[in-house]
């Protein structure tokens, strides 16, 4: 852990930390729980210059391990070139810079972490471990040994840090751990949720936030997984370009992509139990795929063939005006399982550039294919994604190859042995 002098360095924490953007602000209260996740701020640090070399000592406690001894040295200097007055005894104003920036640095990477599918199916519960206080909160210390799977409601308000000075933590459990240390699962405890007033002393005035008994305002969140959420890519609803019969169109001259030699993987053959019932709704045949991925209630990080991350999430098939559940146009709920084959184990996956006219520039987009045989009929699956949206398609066709051969364009990052 980075908080712990001479700790080796902990990439998704320093990854977490490095994407913020530095924000001036006047008071603690300008930016609140999950902004944090987006934005790096010192309360009273509204100089740019000041703030950059602020960051700069934090990030170097985090990427090095350095002691907080070592960064008060660094945070003295900075005070002292830039002149900055600031509000607080020195020794509690360092301690609440470094210890927070840290502590929920290396809670967000750990959150990261827990995201992945595979890890959460062998180690599916979350346990609340109290952390070493000499004063400790009477909440926190009941909700010691607490133990919940990690999709519960519960840790989206509880999740540690849940105060300033707070060394909670979360740790990840399997059945053999919970038997080993004598826990049993659940249930969650009732929340109990407080006015609290905050901001007294800001410059824009008091407001009032509701938190849960025993969590300090600003901390009724778990850190990082906003993140996730604004990670999930987005459906092209209106993209009709991976229809039965469809082409996509010839890419733009000079951008590098090209068709290949050789045969695609024979197809697979898939039991017919794998598709859903014809009468499956897309809300239960979503909630069906989002389950493969370990992405019930939060999004996950997967890790595809090629160890590239996919952030799979409900966002994915949200209707852009109206939130309803809305899957990709060829994409029936009942296939929807053959979608989530094509991204756990495809056939080939390939990257390509594509040219966006309307914006005058290029982007890069990955393509799983696969094809598969269900009761002797040819079937197939194309899951495509970008930046920050995807399409994906479906369904039985007269003959798979024919079908995905138009589709194979651009580098071809994998081919699943056969």
């Amino acid at each position: 852990m980075a908080v712990s002098h001479g700790s080796l360095p902990f990439k998704e924490q320093i990854d977490y930390f490095r994407s913020k953007v530095s924000l001036p602000t006047r008071a603690w209260t300008d930016i609140y729980t999950a902004e944090h996740d987006y934005a790096f701020v010192v309360a009273g640090a509204v100089k740019r210059d000041l703030l950059a070399d602020l960051r700069g000592a934090v990030e170097k406690s985090i990427a090095t391990g350095t002691t907080l001894e070592q960064f008060r040295k660094d945070f003295d200097q900075v005070v002292g070139k830039h002149g900055w007055q600031y509000q607080g005894e020195r020794g509690w104003r360092t301690n609440v810079i470094w210890e927070t920036n840290l502590r929920q640095s290396y809670n967000a990477g750990r959150e990261a972490q827990m995201a992945d599918p595979e890890l959460r199916k062998r180690r599916p519960y979350g346990v609340y471990r109290h952390g070493d206080s000499a004063h400790p909160r009477p909440q926190h210390l009941a909700w010691n040994g607490i133990t919940l799977p990690l999709d519960d409601p519960w840790w989206a308000y509880h999740t540690p840090q849940n105060g300033w000075g707070c060394k909670c933590k979360k740790y990840m459990a399997s059945d053999r751990d919970l038997v080993r240390m004598g826990l049993k699962v659940g249930p969650a405890p009732e929340i109990e949720w407080e006015d609290r007033v905050i901001g007294k002393n800001s410059p824009n005035g008091p407001r009032t936030v509701r938190v849960p008994k025993g969590i300090d305002p600003g901390f009724e969140h778990a850190p990082g997984q906003s993140r996730l959420s604004n990670s999930v890519p987005q459906l092209r609803a209106n993209d009709s370009s991976l229809a039965p019969g469809k082409h996509p169109a010839v890419p733009a001259p000079g951008l590098p992509n090209s068709r290949p030699a050789g045969a695609l993987p024979m197809p697979r053959s898939v039991p017919a139990g794998r598709l859903l019932p014809v009468s499956t709704s897309a809300p239960k045949a979503v909630a069906k795929f989002l389950g493969e991925f370990g992405a019930d209630t939060a999004p996950a990080v997967f890790r595809d063939v090629t160890g590239d991350a996919l952030i799979i999430g409900r966002e994915m098939f949200s209707g852009a005006k109206s939130g309803a559940v809305q899957l990709a146009p060829h994409v029936l709920p009942r296939e929807l399982p053959l979608l989530a084959e094509a991204i756990k184990a495809p056939d080939e996956v390939w990257a390509r550039l594509e040219w966006l006219p309307d914006q005058g520039k290029a982007v890069l987009r990955r393509r799983y294919l696969a094809h598969f045989q269900v009761k002797g009929q040819a079937a197939v699956a194309v899951f495509d994604q970008g930046a920050d949206d995807w399409t994906g398609a479906t369904g039985f066709v007269e003959d798979s190859e024919q079908y995905l051969e138009a589709l194979r364009l651009g580098v071809r990052l994998y081919r699943r042995a056969e």
